[in-house]
């Protein structure tokens, strides 16, 4: 087995708040079903995938908005063991130990910033200190060094892991400055870096010749307080030295009470970072401050500060004393923080005084981050000396409200949807003083605080950064606890009179439900560096110095800086790969020598263009499984060279290192490519490395007799088979969504990130399952028809899917050739017809059915019955003529001709005429019809009538019942069970009643309108009465609910279904083994088997499950083409039965029918032997003795055509026990 270190996980303990706790991936053990009587068996429902139930803890996984860690699992399917709340971009292995990186704040139930480890031998997950606060892009483990190499769009874009010591380094070169670090390889012993970068940290500088830029901090929006006030109301307020500029020290004075120390306090509703103190004394009467102190919260810590020395013009420091001049020697006095402290609380304690108090006039707090914030109360305050033209604003539009969660304060908008999408919206106004390089930030706050995640949604960002420029991004705002992104790198104009830099955030207007938006803040970092790079930078761990006066500080000398210098300005390397010591280069750029957005290093420090590279820019890069090319996809379609010009390069290249030449995948995608990620499947029984794409796509292209295939943004290219899969003979797995990383652990398997929904088998609405529980898909692909029908049965649904629909199926025979019918909603194609809603296939064919043109689009065939293999019996919702013969709601088919059969049943008649469910009287040709109609050719017949095959008419049912019945079902010869919501002659409510014919009068079974909660849709008996019947139906809000017949009266059973359960078949099946239970529902060597969309607590949304009177069992997972749960809504075998009852019974002692055929047939036969031989005997001696004369005689061609075929003697041989 592939998977050893995650396939069992152990359950751990959480030894410290950074570790959670392991998951456990169990096989199970299914029930002990005996499947060896059914022959083969046939699901048909609404599905694209299926899967048996096969691991503890797996469920239906619809594609989330968010990625998770997964397994892949050696039967395909992928399990989800640990969920993010944001993006995962890239993973490396280190022994046991899996680095994550990404843009997430949790990972499991534990924050997560950004980065985390992973052991593979626990499946603990555990954070690397504090992680990274921005967005990491990838990680790259350096195991002979052991650190890993964290590359992003955060502070310095670069950070090291020490994996001995498990702490941080320090970055020797200061990191990456100017752009994102997207790639990052080892080559020969040294590190290179690709993205979008100009100089590396130790370049850095901040010197500005205008000075850093100071935003004043909004005050008059803080909540002010004082202790020790004095009591002279005209120096009373706290508040008089806030934003006092204008005022006179005299006139804006606060004083403590004579001779007394005291406190000043500001709080705020969110968190900010000063740099400058300006302080500006009292002036009372010779009152003043002489000493303070600046106490910051929450970290309630005394602020180091510094200021300049009057006299000496020195530098002086100072912390729980602080100097003030009084007033008359200084008007305002200013201080710097030496330590820059995130604070949303500060108290200036005044210690000492001036005459005889102590006070102050005016109190100014800066910092240099430029940031907006989304409540515009907590921006810059206007007039307070400032130019209102110079402040940072924001302005809304929408039903905005302030939410205070953990202590900060910001907007959020609830129940945002339909039109409100477009208009509710934030634009954040900074204050850019200077011009220059920037990185903006957008701040989220965490969705647990306000309880909003299931709510938060996806916002669009737009930046303007210069006039004429927009920059739109997307966020996912559903993270659990707060995290910004870096939504713009690059250069952004400072504000004058004609233009001013503007962020727009609001909702993306294409979801669907009421989403909830928060804004926060946004923030504008200047960045500058002295450049020397360009998109490449190569370090060598062993020889690198810091010292840039040493004369080998040859940094921007090596062959990769040097190739990025080649390239033009703000080249964008996206991806880096080495194969054969050969250094491939791919991105958004263009250079030197005909380089076009990929070019090759050579190990001898060559550049080649590769043909002049692609027309288009690369997104994603791996090398081949054998090495011998390079898997290249992005937004491109062919190469770039005129003279060297490759067509068939859509989206998707392969760069043959040999041949120095581009290939395609046959011709490629139609649309742009995100990511190849590699995995290892198990297809047909064998191991394939696949490479999977995923972007914005939605079909393989055509190519040659190759037809293009639907693929929504995801497909699949197996390796060793150098084709698409969809091109194989393989047996496919379903695996749909999106993947962004993948790595190989030590014991060969996968895991991967992402968001997926996976099942173990493709199929179109309709698979086979063996008696070993082996699954294959049906053979033909069971598409949409277009049209809708009008549901009158009662559970059916109807609607437009990108896979048909399948209500029915049966399995019948023609001679020695075995055929499946099915019927349903659907078209399917062959290379002769098309075919719609009703096919006759083999293996290979389709050898019959509705052809398109046959019947409106708005049809359906809903029921299926197999007559003594000769004639299907086809019902449903359709009318229309074959030849002359009118027909309505029900059709014969001949399965000797393979085509409508030469007479037809007189056509049903009413108002909506619909067939949902055929039935035969056992050892008759009598064929019971049920449904929704009044007349059959020229007779009353309401919903329920017999047609004879042999005459060829119909025969109404006496009694009352009316309605529209559902299903029915026999339980011995003359006795017929009928479900649904029906009427009796008096208009009682009935959900159930029996018909017997040899009496020809119905009953009802129990009472109904007061126990049982709805119309019953299917009815099943382990024995030939009613009094152990089951049924299913349905509740007045539309869900499922499960009754046994209990002792005269109806009792609930099945537990644990939620609402929403719609259940469509019910099968009794045999246990191998008893399971001796105390059960009084289920017999203890049988197990129901329920299909349909089941809902639990436990197991999600299941397609089949087993109950076994106590608890249940997932049978059959399944899903849809846009991964919502799929439903199967029937179960048929190969096992065509008299009495069309459950598949199980009670063991008799008796020997079966087909075994007393055989013993009479044996004693027939040697009886005849003897008779023969003495008639023999006889002629013989009687010939001697007069003379015999032979006379020519032949059988007719009539006689010698009239055989009987062995199943109307043998086929009950293989059967289950008949149900009676």
């Amino acid at each position: 087995m592939r998977l050893s270190a995650l396939a069992r996980l152990t359950i751990s303990t959480v030894v410290s708040s950074t570790a959670v706790a392991a998951i456990v991936i169990d096989s199970v053990t299914l029930p002990d079903v005996d499947l060896s009587g059914l022959g083969q068996i046939g699901l048909v429902g609404d599905f694209r995938g299926i899967s048996l139930y096969q691991y503890a803890g797996q469920q239906n996984s619809s594609i989330a908005s968010t990625d998770s860690l997964l397994i892949d699992l050696p039967s395909n399917i992928v399990f989800d063991f640990d969920e993010s709340d944001g993006t995962i971009n890239s993973m490396c292995v280190m022994g046991e130990s899996i680095y994550v990186a990404g843009n997430f704040t949790r990972i499991g139930n534990s924050e997560m910033q950004s980065v985390a480890r992973i052991n593979s031998s626990t499946g603990d997950v555990h954070d690397l200190d504090k992680g990274v606060l921005g967005n990491v892009n990838v990680a790259f483990c350096d195991v002979d060094n052991s650190v890993v190499y964290f590359g992003g769009s955060f502070t310095n874009n670069v950070a090291i892991w020490n994996v001995s010591s498990e702490s941080w380094e320090t970055v020797p070169f200061g990191g990456l400055k100017g752009g994102p670090v997207n790639s990052i390889v080892e080559r020969n012993g040294n590190i290179i870096f690709g993205g979008k970068f100009s100089g590396i940290g130790n370049t850095f500088s901040t010197t500005y010749d205008e000075g850093p830029h100071m935003q004043l901090v909004n005050l008059k929006s803080a909540n002010i307080s004082a202790q020790g006030s004095t009591s002279n109301g005209h120096y009373s307020s706290p508040r008089s030295v806030v934003c006092s500029n204008n005022v006179s020290a005299a006139n804006s004075t606060w004083l403590l009470e004579d001779g007394h120390a005291g406190v000043w306090t500001a709080s705020f509703a969110y968190d900010f970072q000063p740099t400058k103190l300006r302080i500006r004394n009292a002036d009372a009467n010779g009152r003043g401050t002489k000493t303070f102190r600046f106490v910051a919260y929450p970290i309630n810590g005394i602020m180091n500060l510094t200021y300049t020395d009057p006299d000496t013009g020195d530098t002086i420091h100072c912390d729980a004393f602080c100097p003030l001049q009084n007033i008359t020697e200084a008007e305002y006095q200013e201080f710097e923080f030496v330590n820059v402290i995130g604070m949303d609380s500060f108290s200036l304690y005044l210690l000492d005084y001036y005459g005889e108090g102590a006070g102050l006039s005016e109190i100014q707090v800066y910092q240099e981050q430029i940031i907006s914030y989304a409540i515009d109360a907590f921006n810059e305050p206007a007039s307070c000396g400032v130019n209102n033209s110079e402040i940072s604003t924001s302005k809304t539009n929408g039903d905005w409200k302030v939410t205070t969660a953990s202590g900060t304060s910001y907007l959020s908008a609830a129940n945002v949807s339909g039109t409100s999408l477009n208009s509710t919206r934030v634009a954040f106004y900074p204050d850019i003083s200077i011009a220059g390089n920037y990185t903006v930030l957008m701040y989220t706050p965490g969705c647990m605080a306000d309880s909003s995640c299931s709510s938060r949604g996806v916002v669009s960002v737009r930046v303007s950064p210069s006039n004429g420029t927009t920059m739109v991004t997307h966020l996912y705002q559903t993270n659990d606890f707060d995290k910004y992104d870096i939504i713009y790198e690059g250069y952004v104009e400072a504000n004058d009179e004609l233009f001013r830099p503007v962020v727009t955030l609001g909702p993306v207007d294409s979801q669907i439900g009421d989403i909830t938006v928060a804004a926060q803040k946004v923030q504008f970092v200047l960045t500058s560096t002295s450049g020397g790079l360009n998109g490449l930078f190569e370090y060598d761990p062993a020889n690198f110095t810091t010292s840039s006066g040493s004369s080998d500080f040859g940094i921007y000398e090596t062959a990769v800086n040097l190739a990025g210098m080649a390239l033009d300005d703000n080249a964008e390397i996206t991806g880096l790969v080495v194969a054969d010591s050969n250094l491939y280069v791919a991105g958004k750029f263009t250079g030197q020598g005909s380089i076009h957005n990929f070019f090759i290093l050579s190990i001898e420090s060559d550049i080649s263009s590769a043909q002049g590279g692609l027309n288009g820019t690369v997104a994603a890069m791996v090398v081949s499984e054998d090495g011998k090319s390079i898997i290249i996809g992005g937004n491109f379609s062919a190469s770039a060279n005129e003279s060297s010009f490759v067509t068939g390069l859509s989206y998707v290249a392969r760069y043959i290192i040999q041949n120095a030449t581009w290939t395609g995948l046959d011709n490629g995608l139609n649309g742009a490519v995100d990511d190849i990620v590699r995995v290892s499947l198990n297809l047909s029984g064998d191991i394939y490395s696949t490479l999977i794409f995923t972007g914005d796509f939605s079909e393989i292209l055509a190519d040659g007799d190759e037809e293009a295939i639907s693929s929504a943004g995801f497909a699949l290219w197996i390796e060793s088979e150098d084709a698409w899969a969809d091109r194989t003979a393989l047996e496919l797995p379903f695996i749909s969504g999106s993947l962004s990383a993948s790595i190989m652990i030590e014991n060969g398997t996968y895991i991967l990130a992402g968001s997926l929904s996976s099942q173990s088998l493709v199929a179109s609405s309709g698979a086979f399952l063996s008696s070993g529980r082996d699954m294959s898909a049906m053979p033909f692909d069971f598409t949409d028809s277009d049209g809708t029908f009008t549901r009158r049965s009662l559970l059916l649904p109807v609607g437009n899917n990108s896979t048909g629909l399948i209500y029915s199926g049966t399995f019948c025979r023609n001679g020695r050739t075995e055929y499946a019918a099915v019927g349903g909603k659907f078209t399917v194609d062959t290379q002769s017809a098309s075919y719609q809603n009703f096919v006759v296939f083999n293996e290979t064919d389709v050898t019959g059915g509705f052809l398109s043109s046959t019947f409106s689009e708005s049809t359906a065939v809903l029921a299926l019955y197999n007559h003594d293999n000769a004639s299907l019996i086809v019902g449903g919702d359709f009318s229309g003529s074959i030849g002359d013969i009118k027909v309505n709601g029900i059709i014969v088919w001949d399965l000797k001709t393979q085509d409508f059969a030469s007479t037809q049943p007189p056509a049903l008649g009413g108002d909506g005429v619909q067939v949902n469910s055929i039935a035969s009287r056992p050892d008759t040709s009598k064929i019971i019809v049920a449904g929704s109609f009044s007349t059959a050719g020229n007779i009353t017949c309401n919903s329920l009538c017999i047609y004879d095959l042999d005459t060829g008419s119909w025969t109404s049912v006496t009694g009352g019942i009316s309605g529209n019945i559902s299903s029915v079902r026999f339980i011995d010869s003359d006795k017929a069970i009928v479900t649904g919501n029906m009427t009796t002659g008096d208009s009682t409510a009935c959900y159930m009643a029996q018909y017997d014919f040899s009496s020809s009068s119905w009953s009802t079974l129990g009472p109904q309108s007061s126990e049982l909660p709805g119309p019953v849709t299917v009815f099943l008996s382990t024995s030939d009465s009613v009094s152990d019947a089951l049924v299913t139906g349905i509740y007045g809000n539309g869900s499922a609910y499960l009754m046994a017949y209990s002792s005269g009266s109806w009792v609930s059973f099945g537990k644990d279904l939620l609402e929403g359960t719609t259940i469509y078949d019910l099968e009794m099946l045999n246990l191998v083994n008893a399971a001796h239970r105390n059960s009084s529902t289920i017999p203890d060597d049988n197990i129901l088997l329920v299909l349909g969309d089941l809902k639990f607590h436990e197991y999600g949304n299941v397609s089949a499950a087993f109950f076994d009177g106590d608890s249940w069992t997932p049978f059959l997972y399944s899903v849809k083409e846009n991964n919502s749960p799929g439903v199967i809504y029937s179960l048929f075998t190969d096992i065509v039965e008299s009495v069309p009852s459950a598949y199980a019974a009670t063991i008799e002692t008796h020997l079966k029918a087909g075994y007393v055929v055989l013993i009479s047939l044996a004693i027939s036969l040697a009886i005849m032997f003897m008779i023969i031989g003495t008639a023999l005997t006889v002629a013989y001696w009687r010939r001697r003795s007069e003379g015999y004369e032979p006379f020519p005689s032949q059988l007719s061609d009539e006689h010698m055509t009239r055989t009987l075929l062995p199943t109307a003697l043998f086929g009950e041989i293989s059967s289950a026990p008949a149900k009676y």
